[in-house]
């Protein structure tokens, strides 16, 4: 019996024994288990995450606007082939405007007719930073109707700079406004024609309208109120029957004229402009010479819509031994510019001493003007007329005069003109 029960009682530990280290192994195992399956774990959450930031991140990309797509580059255009210059150097540097105008004119003391107006060639170049020129060549029909050139204007220009412009040449004299701020083409001009005391010196004017000798000009210092300057040294002007006002080439005399003026154009009023010019000359004509005195004021304004001009002169003729004889004048102009059509008015007077020494002589090859018989007297009236620019470049106008002139009938006058630029 005690040799049977020792097996069974040795085996009990035993199988005890392997219980535990199983039960151990088991435990151990799952708790393996548990923690791989832990690990595992960790990866998905991260992948996950990182999924729903790139969704997150496709979303907000979706949900901006679609950037243009960017063009493939383009191969360059082909440049032009520029022929080579030719010889001719000046002609680069060389600026030509052409004027013209043409027309009818009808009044009461002259055949009714039609109308060359003129032709006028303006250049200019300029030569280098600080020299340039100019140039006005002017064709014109006189009163046998012949069609002659005539050189309105020819300058040397020094600029300095804006304080200090010296010229040298025939140029335009600086006697009231209109004479310098408008040549001779009739585009230009919102009128038909010139104001009587503007009208060129050599078709019958009273003022001298161009001059041979220098010319200075320039701002002065003034802030604000934009004061400049203008001084002219010429050889004056001739008068007497069938004399050239203009001494081109000789002067008649040793004293020079003498022209100064002054005008403001101040910044707080754009397109404002009033100054003065006092003018003396020493004039050579049949007879005793005569100390001419010639002084002129302008307050005009000019806009884009606006032009009023208003000028006065007074001109005062001296003999050596004789009286004094004054002349006065002046002319008021406005317009309104309603788009391309521009009405105006102008009403103009003139007063000189019907035994004025100067303008007692007149050359019987003088153009004189319709408004006008003679050069003395007194000449007034008002001028109505329209301007339509049918281009940027040419326009019509139609203008009335009734004039009054001392002992002589009323004239009445129409005038139709086309004037142009190219």
């Amino acid at each position: 019996m005690k040799t049977a029960s020792e097996p069974s009682i040795l085996k009990a530990p035993r199988i005890i024994s392997l219980a535990l280290i199983m039960t151990f192994a088991l435990s151990v195992q799952a708790q393996q288990a548990t923690t791989a399956s832990s690990d595992l774990s960790d990866p998905d959450q991260q992948l996950q995450q990182r999924i729903k930031e790139l969704e997150t991140k496709v979303k907000q990309l979706e949900d901006k606007p679609a950037s243009p797509a960017l063009a493939p580059p383009t191969a360059p255009e082909p440049q032009p082939t520029v022929d080579a210059p030719v010889v001719n150097e000046v002609a680069p540097r060389l600026h030509l405007n052409v004027f013209g105008d043409v027309g009818a004119q009808g009044y009461n003391h002259i055949p009714d007719t039609f109308l060359f107006g003129s032709l006028d060639l303006f250049m200019t170049a300029r030569i280098s930073d600080k020299v340039s020129t100019l140039a006005e060549v002017l064709f014109i029909a006189d009163n046998t109707n012949a069609i002659t050139p005539d050189v309105e204007r020819l300058l040397l220009t020094y600029r300095q700079n804006d304080y200090f412009v010296a010229s040298i040449g025939r140029y335009h004299a600086w006697v009231g406004y209109y004479n310098t701020a408008f040549n001779y083409g009739e585009f230009l001009e919102t009128t038909t024609d010139r104001p009587f005391m503007y009208v060129f010196d050599d078709q019958g004017g009273v003022l001298p309208m161009q001059d041979v000798g220098l010319n200075f000009t320039g701002k002065i210092p003034s802030g604000k109120l934009g004061l400049n300057y203008v001084v002219e040294l010429g050889n004056g002007r001739a008068w007497g029957l069938n004399a050239e006002p203009t001494q081109n080439n000789q002067d008649a005399n040793n004293s020079k004229s003498i022209n100064g003026g002054l005008f403001i154009r101040p910044q707080t009023i754009s397109g404002l402009q009033m100054g003065f010019s006092v003018r003396h000359d020493n004039l050579t004509i049949p007879g005793p010479g005569v100390a001419e005195t010639i002084a002129t004021i302008h307050v005009v304004y000019i806009n884009s819509n606006w032009e009023i001009l208003n000028e006065g002169m007074f001109v005062s003729h001296v003999e050596p031994t004789g009286p004094t004889f004054n002349t006065t004048g002046f002319y008021t102009q406005f317009s309104r510019a309603f788009h391309a059509y521009r009405p105006y008015f102008r009403y103009q007077y003139f007063n000189a001493p019907s035994d004025d020494p100067v303008y007692a002589f007149a050359s019987p090859n003088d153009y004189a003007p319709p408004t006008v018989n003679g050069f003395v007297g007194r000449v007034n009236g008002p001028s109505v007329g329209i301007r339509y620019d049918f281009t940027a470049h040419s326009a019509i106008k139609f203008q009335y005069d009734r004039i009054s002139e001392r002992d002589l009938p009323t004239v009445n006058g129409l005038t139709a003109q086309i004037a142009f630029t190219f």
